[in-house]
């Protein structure tokens, strides 16, 4: 019964948006304690993850980590869900 639920809960919109807001919370698992401080995940849509960053300098850093961040937060979902990510200076 537990996995029929499962089953439809995923198929359905609220599943992929439950699944979109737990990968935001993931943001401040993946990355470091000091990059989290200074950094919020907002949102994801379409397999983008957007990031609210404390300042230019940061988004620019970010961009350079880009890669190892997705790797790591796609291996902490367990599945592919985070084509892109775009920071966002100004938070």
């Amino acid at each position: 019964m537990t996995e029929l639920l499962a089953d439809i809960f995923n198929a359905s919109r609220s599943g992929t948006a439950v699944r979109s807001g737990n990968l935001t919370l993931l943001w401040e698992k993946v990355v470091s304690g000091e990059i989290a401080r200074f950094t919020e995940a907002v949102k994801v849509s379409r397999q983008v993850l957007y990031v609210e960053v404390k300042s230019p300098v940061w988004a620019q850093e970010l961009n350079f980590l880009k890669p190892e961040i997705m790797q790591k937060l796609n291996q902490k979902a367990g599945y592919p869900a985070i084509k892109d990510i775009r920071f966002k200076a100004g938070g």
